[in-house]
């Protein structure tokens, strides 16, 4: 199976497949191949004639397929792009996508046949997806594990010939969230207020993105980390201020999998920073603050801080609870962490 950046690469060069099965959890990589694919194709004064879009819930197999099986007009090729493709009834019936794997068999060399089917995978088992993947393309949009999107931001900063810092990128990882479509919009309003070889500050996200450089969700698990009570105050009463932007129901998953990983340090045979990253799954640079994390609150404090905050989540959903407000539920959650 090809990767993103070969295919791109591919189909940049207008060295198309017949047949195109794109799928899977991250919508971001099915949208730059379908978008690459339509925009390369061919000429924008060829589309009348020659590109057809349909949608899987209005279409069906017969449609779909009479379109590819049609040939240019004064052009080189046609297009037929199928979005939302996992609409397509055919999928419950292996009778009938039968249609579709014969297609596969021998498709017409001047179409491309492109399928854009959305939230998942179709079963690779199935036999139509296995003689799509045998005469052109089957690729696999697979969702980013949260984890990794620090990494991500910094090659896709890197891509477009910017610089951004380790703890700038986790910033915005922790903000942003994981929806690289959204992450890569953001990124776009930076690239066109910095020139090529600018780098991706603090100040620069704060002015167009709106993330403070001082009161973040990093910044927040930065100053539990050292248990300095003042800046922590500090932080949540601007992000109490600031609500719509800083949900409580946001900021309880991040301080959850923020603790666990200080119980995941305490366990870890060796704090070497390359282990610790590698165990823990954060940057290099990260695992320095789960040790200082770490001997301020031992292991078993962050056990007690696990049930703080799972008791802080249900009553900020109205369990045991019809009139704490959601931040003053989590005030108290955190004063009690940090003594």
């Amino acid at each position: 199976m090809k990767g993103l950046k070969e295919l791109l690469g591919a189909i940049e060069s207008r060295q198309f497949a017949p047949l195109y099965l794109l799928g899977g959890e991250e919508p971001h990589y099915l949208d730059q191949l379908s978008d690459a694919i339509e925009s390369s194709a061919m000429e924008e004064h060829e589309r009348d004639f020659n590109q057809t879009v349909l949608y899987g819930r209005d279409s069906d197999l017969d449609q779909i397929l009479a379109a590819a099986r049609q040939f240019p007009m004064m052009a080189e090729r046609r297009l037929v792009l199928v979005k939302e493709a996992q609409e397509l009834r055919e999928w419950r019936s292996k009778e009938k996508l039968e249609k579709l794997a014969a297609y596969a068999d021998n498709p017409v060399s001047s179409t491309v046949l492109v399928l854009v089917h959305r939230n998942k995978m179709p079963d690779k088992r199935l036999s139509a997806v296995k003689r799509i993947q045998k005469a052109g393309v089957v690729f696999q949009s697979d969702r980013i594990r949260d984890y990794k999107l620090p990494d991500w931001i910094e090659r896709h900063v890197a891509a477009n010939q910017r610089r951004i810092s380790p703890r700038t990128a986790q910033i915005l990882a922790e903000y942003l969230g994981n929806d690289l479509k959204k992450i890569a919009g953001e990124m776009e309003k930076l690239f066109i207020a910095l020139p090529e070889g600018g780098e991706v500050s603090d100040a620069l996200i704060e002015q167009h993105i709106g993330i403070s450089k001082e009161y973040n969700i990093f910044e927040l698990t930065n100053a539990l980390a050292d248990k300095d009570i003042s800046r922590v105050t500090r932080i949540i009463q601007y992000m109490r201020a600031n609500e719509k932007n800083h949900p409580v129901p946001r900021i309880l998953p991040t301080l959850t999998n923020y603790f666990a990983r200080i119980l995941t340090f305490h366990h870890l045979p060796s704090h070497d920073p390359s282990a610790v990253a590698s165990a823990l799954r954060v940057h290099p640079f990260a695992a320095k603050e789960y040790a200082r994390a770490a001997r301020n609150y031992p292991a078993k404090k962050v056990s007690r801080i696990f049930g703080y905050l799972r008791e802080c989540d249900a009553r900020s959903k109205g369990i045991n609870n019809a009139t704490v407000a959601p931040y003053d539920l989590l005030e108290e959650a955190l004063f009690k962490t940090l003594h």
